[in-house]
């Protein structure tokens, strides 16, 4: 080889990578430290002796490409290109790279990955499952939601039960964040709530600051925090008690004639930093034929894109208005569709509503 190959040579020394440099014939006619290393110096054997007949002559892949090859059960990632050198003929250069740690890594990622989608999965069937059907309750409340997650795991809940035979119970909560974490934690609130029904027969406020306490015993993030919408109807005297736990979006009553009220009632989040908080009660009266509607950020949040506006509170209201005398599922549904109209990107958000039509 002339002086230009041997200083080819000399970088490949260099090199932190096994290489070696083929003939014309598929010979090797050299190979550096590193390769020998891992095969011996085997100069003047044909290429075929270390990965077989089949991949010779194709330096690198097609078109020089990248391309693996098992050399004595060890994967290698194998790259070059046929150079041309004055006066000393036509070589091939290739370069192997170990790629078993890399790939070792990849099948574990790809093992992890599939078992944190089955695990998501699971979860987002459980989270589902604890959202009360539509339908007629206890002859009192004709209820219907739509729930409408930004990813597979929402931090968007809500619930409806009943403490006595006079007294339900009805609320809407998000949670700070999204993913595994924040659907856990939707499932820990609801639970918790169901079992403070004697806190709620005292009055929202009451169960929001028994809520508070609980959360506090989980010792987590204090960046984490819940907010909540929480309202419980009495037949008898035909009242809704609503209190407010942070949630941004203000109950919205829509009376049985179309005119509609906000009930803006404020109250500190359920969090670790709301230790000792008692939270306010709004009381209102109700009728027969008057709806309740409560929703999540995510749909007042959507922006149109054209105009920078966002859907806001106000187009919520609008459009339940001009619904009021249309189903409270229709409602729901019209809600979050003109929400998403409104933007012209995908939500970023979990949007959520309830409509509770008082029937008694």
């Amino acid at each position: 080889m002339n002086t230009q190959t041997g200083a080819i040579v000399s970088l490949l020394e260099d090199f932190n990578i096994s290489a070696w440099i083929l003939d014309e014939d598929q010979t090797i006619v050299y190979m550096n430290r590193l390769m020998q290393d891992l095969f011996g110096d085997l100069s003047g054997e044909k290429a075929s002796i270390i990965y077989g007949s089949e991949a010779a002559g194709k330096p690198g892949g097609k078109s020089g490409a990248p391309e693996e090859v098992v050399i004595a059960d060890v994967p290698f990632r194998r790259t070059g290109s046929f150079v041309d050198l004055c006066g000393d003929g036509r070589y091939e250069v290739e370069f192997f790279e170990d790629i078993s740690e890399q790939k070792l890594i990849h099948s574990n990622m790809a093992k992890a990955l599939l078992r944190i989608n089955a695990e998501t999965k699971i979860a987002q069937t459980i989270q589902n499952s604890i959202l009360p059907a539509d339908g007629t309750y206890w002859d009192t409340v004709a209820y219907s939601s739509m729930y409408m997650p930004a990813g597979d795991l929402s931090g968007d809940f809500y619930d409806l039960l009943k403490l006595s035979d006079d007294e339900f119970l009805l609320y809407i909560a998000d949670v700070s964040g999204h993913g595994i974490q924040a659907s856990l934690l939707t499932i820990f609130m609801r639970e918790r709530v169901r079992t403070n029904t004697g806190a709620a027969l005292a009055g929202p406020g009451v169960l929001l600051s028994k809520l508070v306490e609980d959360f506090i015993t989980l010792g987590i993030d204090s960046s984490l925090y819940v907010t909540m919408a929480v309202c419980k109807y009495s037949k008898g005297r035909r009242e809704l008690s609503i209190s407010n736990a942070g949630h941004n979006c203000n109950p919205l009553i829509i009376r049985d004639n179309g005119r509609s009220e906000t009930i803006p009632i404020r109250g500190m989040p359920v969090c670790a930093l709301a230790e000792g908080v008692e939270y306010d009660e709004e009381v209102i009266s109700m009728n027969p034929g008057d709806r309740l509607v409560l929703f999540t950020d995510g749909i007042v949040e959507e922006v149109d894109s054209t105009k920078g506006r966002a859907f806001g509170q106000e187009g919520v209201r609008a459009l339940a208005e001009k619904c009021h005398a249309y189903s409270g599922s229709y409602l729901a549904r019209a809600i979050i569709e003109e929400s998403a109209r409104y933007s012209l990107i995908s939500a970023k958000d979990d949007r959520s509503i309830v409509v509770a039509d008082i029937l008694s």
